[in-house]
């Protein structure tokens, strides 16, 4: 019997008082999933996920008597969410698949955990562990965790045909998790099966895709992806991973870029509105996509040196990282890479200022309420910022006499 060290969520009161609250007779609850991968890997663990054998119903009345929040919006498919000061604990009662159809599946709740690991994707899925901190791995898991094999349990056309999901997932978990080289016979069961991702929702591919993109061997991964004829049906097939690659030469994907500006590196822009609607993106993230494709041609970055306070002032801080990083990936070179970084530490560390005066202080001068307050206001504030923003206020209000 192995034991992990799970001293830290024994002794977490909150985690605690949850594992009390399901602590009933004949009934059992385990952590499970992902908290549990990255405490083996000794990486960061930001939420916690458990089993139980008890019924969600009951789970949603335990939780309610002791007054906590919960969100119940897995309930059919047996989770509750249960908020204790600002934690999320996702709580799933065991379940076994009764009919699926590679979209939905009909699930029986069960109490017997070999059961339930059977219905997992991936053997890295399947681990869970006790309170005490006994662990359970019914199908070697731990051995394939650490040896970086992502594969199925069982036999892996079936699993995907269960829920075509699950050929997305396996990438993300690759991404994550992976070392070893796809099994070739796994890489012919994707092609066979990579069209039938049109028959999955967008916000179900959304989810996973972006999960995908945050990945730290992000090139590696759609390359296999793209091998996989996977990607023709997210992204469509005229993309271009030559930028995802430049992209290892100036930063890690997780370190500045955000999954639209990984999305506007990724794709062309004859291809927006097909991605907009194969994912059903959000307004904001449309636009700011469309904002980096756009800025990045108006803009002209060799002259960024000498206007850098200009630039930030004008499109904000995150939207400058993301115009760099484009306009890097797209035409890379050493020089540029080096200019780009320092460019990154002063922007990081800019406190960007707001602008001194208002359109009542121009009023004041006896200006009339109407569009030429807004004339005067603008081209002080160009002048403002022509000036590195250093003027002050009382300079600013100096400077309305020259337009009135």
């Amino acid at each position: 019997m192995e034991l992990l060290n799970i001293k830290k969520w024994q002794t977490d009161k909150d985690i605690k008082f949850i594992f009390n609250i399901l602590d009933k007779k004949n009934e059992e609850t385990r952590f499970i999933g992902g908290c549990l991968r990255n405490l083996i890997l000794k990486k960061k663990t930001d939420d916690i996920d458990i089993a139980t054998t008890i019924l969600p119903n009951k789970v949603l009345q335990l939780l309610k008597k002791k007054r906590i929040k919960t969100i119940t919006s897995g309930i059919s498919h047996g989770t509750v969410i249960a908020i204790i000061n600002k934690k999320k604990i996702e709580i799933t009662t065991l379940r076994k698949d009764i009919k699926t159809d590679g979209r939905h599946a009909k699930v029986k709740f069960t109490k017997d955990w070999f059961i339930d690991s059977n219905r997992r994707d991936l053997t890295i899925n399947a681990l869970s562990c006790n309170l005490n901190g006994k662990l359970y791995d019914y199908h070697n898991g731990i051995k394939d965790l650490k040896e970086g094999n992502i594969k199925f349990i069982g036999n892996t056309e079936e699993r995907i045909k269960e829920d075509f999901l699950r050929i997305l997932r396996y990438f993300r978990f690759y991404g994550l998790y992976g070392k070893k080289k796809i099994d070739k016979n796994d890489i012919k069961v994707f092609k066979k099966l990579s069209s039938n991702l049109k028959r999955l929702s967008p916000e179900r591919i959304y989810s996973e895709f972006k999960k995908i993109l945050l990945c730290n061997n992000l090139y590696e991964v759609l390359s296999l992806m793209k091998k996989s004829k996977l990607l023709k049906y997210i992204i469509v097939e005229d993309n271009d991973l030559k930028r995802v690659k430049n992209l290892k030469k100036i930063c890690k994907p997780t370190q500045l870029i955000d999954f639209s500006t990984l999305l506007s590196i990724l794709i062309k822009e004859k291809n927006l509105l097909k991605v907009f609607n194969n994912m059903n993106l959000s307004n904001s993230e449309k636009e700011k996509i469309k904002n980096i494709i756009t800025f990045r041609k108006k803009i002209n970055f060799k002259l960024i040196a000498n206007n850098l306070i200009k630039f930030v002032y004008m499109y904000g801080k995150e939207l400058c990282f993301s115009l760099l990083i484009y306009d890097y990936v797209i035409s890379p070179n050493q020089s540029k890479k080096k200019t780009y970084l320092k460019f990154f530490l002063f922007i990081n560390s800019y406190k960007i200022p707001k602008f001194p005066i208002f359109g009542k202080d121009i009023i004041n001068r006896g200006v009339k309420t109407g569009p030429v307050v807004g004339k005067i206001l603008k081209s002080i504030e160009e002048w403002w910022i022509d000036n590195k923003t250093k003027p002050s206020r009382k300079d600013c209000l100096k400077k309305i006499k020259e337009f009135c």
